[in-house]
């Protein structure tokens, strides 16, 4: 009688197991199957353009600095951050920009998406 109750709890401990087991299985599908995860920024060079005309070479230190060389002739400096899934700049004087990143592909090339809808595409240059 023992082995029978033993047995019995065995097999309800991995119907258990399983039942747990498949939605993180289904999750993970899920992520795969859906929108490319987002890229951290990281120190770097890049040459950019923003779908509001804005474009220029932007430069990313590791110190959390950067420098911007915008088309218009005017460089804006300031600080950034990985902020969980937003790589955010926030500049010496202005409002703060936050973009959602793709992974970039062979080529270096990569695009952000703000709140408001703007993207930017960037490649890296050094």
């Amino acid at each position: 009688m023992k082995q029978i109750a033993m047995v019995c709890a065995l097999v309800a401990l991995a119907a258990c197991r399983q039942d747990a087991a498949a939605p993180a299985e289904e999750e993970t599908a899920t992520a795969e199957q859906g929108a490319p995860a987002a890229w951290g920024l990281e120190a770097g060079t890049y040459a950019y353009s923003r779908s509001d005309g804005v474009a220029g070479i932007n430069t990313v230190a590791a110190d959390g600095t950067y420098s911007n060389a915008v088309n218009s002739g005017e460089i804006e400096t300031g600080t950034w951050a990985q902020e969980g899934e937003l790589g955010c700049f926030a500049p010496a004087e202005g409002d703060k920009r936050c973009y959602t990143f793709t992974q970039p592909d062979a080529s270096g090339s990569f695009t952000g998406t703000m709140a408001d809808g703007t993207t930017v595409t960037v490649r890296k240059v050094g």
